[in-house]
């Protein structure tokens, strides 16, 4: 049997009677990846993104639910002989719901092409990469970008169709961040200084964590840290010009994710803004069913083939406490003072 270039299997050649029905698990059985397919499938949008494999993907058999977490905030130790009996802690529990979105993924390969091509027989394979790197492309842009207060529909753009469905983390993050966490750069761009002023912003008791937190930014902001950094006199400084490499700011390591955007609109003429974020990276999640659908199906009078991809995620953050955010970050601005 022919395989997908994600070892897969397809699904077999669909029949007149099943054209003219519903397509589903109970028409295709084969359609509807098992356990170990959609985890492949899975890992492979996961390698592919650069957001997505920095952060806990948590794979699911349910389209909705929660997962538990503990939090022990309190002082839980006192002198032995301050009570006449011990005092007991209790850890606070709480919960991280999510409610997954549906995504759908379609292309068509014609007859003709299958058969002349430089490819031969192995054209589905590789087309079906190339589709699923696109694929970890959208989504991750959805789980940067997503905002559900875009509209949706068939007179919208392609991107409005991808990202108003959901809300990514940029979108949480500005509405589940404390106020005091979330600082406003204003057209600046960005300075050691607003590195400064973000990372005393983490609170008190989440800096024990500080070896588990990370800059997150897009590749402006991170090549003008590099730039700064090359500006030393210094063989840190010829390091980063010569190999990009250089230190995090304040010790602490940076992740460039080039599909963050650096043209977000700020104030009344800003359009080159960006945000910076600082969090542990499992403070982020990606959740995905693993109930994922692969679909060939030929259509003889078009003579070509339609491949159909759907999947659901969502995207949620466990502790919107221990992040720290700039907005209005923008390039074309004098460094924040």
């Amino acid at each position: 049997m022919a395989t997908f270039g994600i070892n897969l299997p397809l699904p077999f050649l669909v029949s007149e009677d099943v054209a003219k029905s519903a397509i589903d698990s109970n028409t295709l059985p084969n359609s509807v990846l098992n356990r170990q397919q959609a985890d492949r499938f899975i890992d492979l949008l996961v390698d592919t993104s650069v957001l997505l494999k920095n952060i806990r993907s948590e794979r699911k058999d349910h389209s909705k639910g929660e997962i538990n977490k503990l939090d022990l905030g309190t002082i839980v130790t006192e002198g032995a002989s301050t009570t006449s009996r011990a005092t007991v802690s209790t850890p606070t529990e709480g919960v991280v719901s999510y409610d997954m979105v549906k995504y759908r993924s379609a292309f068509d390969l014609r007859t003709d092409f299958e058969e002349e091509n430089l490819e031969g027989t192995q054209i589905r394979d590789r087309v079906m990469g190339m589709f699923t790197k696109r694929m970890a492309i959208d989504i991750e842009l959805a789980a940067i970008e997503g905002d559900d207060s875009l509209t949706t529909g068939d007179a919208q753009t392609a991107e409005n169709n991808l990202l108003g469905v959901n809300d990514g983390f940029q979108k949480i993050l500005e509405a589940e961040v404390p106020a005091a966490q979330q600082i406003d750069a204003a057209g600046a761009a960005p300075s050691k200084l607003l590195y400064y002023d973000m990372k005393r912003q983490i609170p008190a008791r989440y800096r024990v964590a500080k070896p588990d937190y990370r800059w997150v930014m897009p590749s402006g902001p991170a090549d003008k840290w590099k730039l700064d950094w090359s500006d030393r006199e210094t063989t840190g400084g010829d390091s980063a010009l010569s190999s990009g490499m250089a230190p995090g700011p304040w010790g602490t390591s940076m992740l460039e994710v080039p599909l963050m955007p650096e043209d977000l609109s700020y104030g009344t003429a800003g359009v080159d803004g960006s945000s910076i974020w600082l969090t542990p990276m499992a403070n982020f999640i990606w959740f995905i069913r693993r109930e994922i659908t692969i679909e060939w199906e030929r259509k003889p009078r078009l003579d070509l083939w339609q491949a159909t991809i759907h999947y659901k995620c969502d995207f949620e953050i466990e502790n919107p406490d221990l992040v720290v955010i700039a907005t209005n970050v923008a390039m074309s601005g004098t460094d924040y003072t």
